[in-house]
């Protein structure tokens, strides 16, 4: 992964101080903190301007603070010059959802052209459910049209899963407590990604190892936490993704609405899996 440049870390110098520079010296040689002010003062006022955003605010001491992660803690490939640039969404995904959202955004960028910070989790999750429901349970010699489709779908399946975060690297991140709350969603999110694939596929071992990384992160979490982050990022588009693929594949497949559905669930397909394997 390459490191930022110095245009690049300006995060680590507070946006409030950098703001009031402006405002109470608005014609002092700005050159002293070696940044583009100009650049920043103007990602800033556009994210004050962008009203659906509301930063992810924590206290919790399972999460790490901003001005306390390294981003060399993370095994993940992310863009930095275009995140300097701000190219096409780059800086607000940074913003919104951390380092693993710049470097799963940066992986999927080339592919989806229009992704943004606006539709970045709907397109993660139509992309599974969508695929999942057209992949077809006949797969005999006999039917060779149903066969060269199943394979055109399941290899976009697993381009798809190269590129995101691999299981052992975001379970290592649970572990270590390598994680924002800002980038809480984006790992619920994720787990269930790879929950569904492995369900579908009948992976009974990886489902139960994701189901146990699940558990752990939502015991990082109190139950008005996890609601927050139902309501703020999942409520509405997303689930209805999910009730999608439930209808058809069952309810297991469903996003829980609070903590204590999600843990039931968990304990549910943890306990039809794990009985598979004996």
């Amino acid at each position: 992964m390459e490191p930022p440049s110095t245009h690049t870390r300006f995060h680590i110098i507070p946006r409030e101080l950098i703001i009031r520079h402006l405002l109470f010296n608005p014609f002092s040689d700005l050159e002293e903190l070696h940044i583009p002010i100009h650049r920043i003062f103007m990602r800033y006022m556009a994210e004050r301007e962008d009203e659906e955003y509301k930063e992810e605010q924590s206290h919790n001491p399972n999460f790490m603070q901003e001005k306390n992660m390294n981003y060399r803690l993370y095994p993940f490939y992310i863009n930095w010059k275009k995140i300097e640039h701000n190219e096409q969404g780059y800086y607000r995904v940074f913003v919104r959802y951390g380092y693993l959202g710049a470097s799963i955004f940066s992986n999927f960028k080339d592919k989806y052209p229009s992704l943004d910070v606006k539709n970045f989790f709907p397109v993660l999750a139509e992309f599974i459910t969508d695929n999942l429901l057209k992949l077809k349970v006949n797969n005999t010699s006999a039917n060779n049209e149903v066969n060269n489709k199943n394979e055109e779908i399941e290899n976009k399946i697993k381009e798809f899963f190269e590129k995101l975060p691999s299981t052992s690297d975001l379970f290592g991140l649970i572990e270590k407590k390598i994680i924002m709350m800002k980038e809480v969603p984006l790992v619920i999110l994720i787990l269930k990604i790879y929950e569904m694939n492995f369900m579908a596929n009948k992976n009974n071992e990886d489902i139960i190892n994701v189901l146990k990384y699940e558990y752990l992160l939502l015991s990082y979490l109190s139950d008005d936490e996890y609601k927050n982050i139902y309501n703020n990022h999942f409520k509405g588009k997303i689930s209805k993704i999910f009730k999608k693929l439930a209808d058809t594949k069952g309810k297991s497949y469903l996003l829980p609405k609070n903590k204590v559905k999600y843990i039931n669930h968990i304990k549910s397909v943890y306990k039809n899996n794990n009985s598979n394997n004996n």
